[in-house]
Parts: structure tokens; C-alpha cells; sequence
């Protein structure tokens, strides 16, 4: 139980004082967009406002059942026929970089879709826990950032 509770302690330590550790920061300039057919598709700008290097890798996956629970995802991959594409699939920023995100529209949904579009900082923390009994155990942190995207078919007003 001792190990348990040095090793949270160890993890807040770190989560909490990432002020004084080098870091890439994800910035996102918009966490919905609305595409709808004749009007200008909106941009989405991911932005590095950390003072290290930024690896990112990109998730896109469609919303079968909006409103329930749990929700049903299904990666771009398995989607027969997507009709809209997110490009590209990982990218790097330095420090202070903006990156403009491709929303490639493919064809009209015959209903709305909705997108789920998940941006994962590829980060490795260490946290020392100090003296522990036996052997270390690693600690993983994925922190994944969304961005909701509505995709309203032609039909809809």
C-alpha cells in the first residue's frame, strides 16, 4: 500500500510541476467545427506553445450513435465509403509552430455525421517514486485532446 500511495504522490508531483520542466504544449484553435455543404469549411489550427518539440499523432474515428452511452467508434480505416478525411495522421512542431490541419471533404453524408478527431502528444514522463519496494513499475500518461466535427449532409437546414 506504501508503494501505491509514493507513487501517486510521485505522479502529481510531476503532473503538477511541469512549470519548471521543458515541454511541448498542445494549443488547439477550436475544439467543434461545423461543416455544412456550400459554405466555407472552417480551419483547424494545432499549435506548439511549449518550448520543446511536439509529436503528434492523429485519430480520427466516427461517432455511430451520438447521445448514447456508451458511444460506439469506428476508425476512418473501417468506415466503408468515409466522406470526410483528416490529414495528416502524426505531426511535429517545434516550439512556437502552427499547423494547419486538412479537413478533406469527400463526398455529402446522407445524414449528419459526427467525427470525433483525437490529437495525442507522443510524451514520455518518468517519475521517481524515490526508494521502492522491489522493482520499479513504468507509468504511462496518454492525454489525448478532441476536436468534435459535425459533417451535415445537403439535406439537412
Amino acid at each position: 500500500m506504501r508503494h501505491v500511495s509514493r507513487l501517486a504522490i510521485g505522479m502529481m508531483a510531476a503532473l503538477g510541476c511541469t512549470c519548471s520542466m521543458a515541454a511541448g504544449v498542445l494549443k488547439l484553435s477550436r475544439t467543434e467545427v461545423t461543416l455544412e455543404a456550400g459554405h466555407a469549411a472552417h480551419e483547424l489550427y494545432v499549435e506548439n506553445a511549449g518550448d520543446t518539440p511536439l509529436y503528434l499523432s492523429i485519430e480520427q474515428h466516427l461517432l455511430t450513435n451520438p447521445g448514447d452511452s456508451p458511444e460506439h467508434l469506428v476508425p476512418v480505416a473501417e468506415v466503408a465509403g468515409p466522406t470526410l478525411l483528416v490529414v495528416p495522421g502524426r505531426i511535429t512542431l517545434a516550439p512556437g509552430q502552427r499547423y494547419r490541419v486538412g479537413l478533406k471533404e469527400l463526398a455529402m453524408p446522407p445524414k449528419t455525421y459526427v467525427w470525433r478527431i483525437t490529437f495525442r502528444p507522443n510524451e514520455r514522463i518518468d517519475v521517481d517514486a524515490g526508494q521502492t519496494e522491489g522493482s520499479p513499475a513504468p507509468l504511462f500518461v496518454n492525454v489525448g485532446y478532441g476536436v468534435v466535427i459535425y459533417q451535415r449532409s445537403a439535406l439537412v437546414h
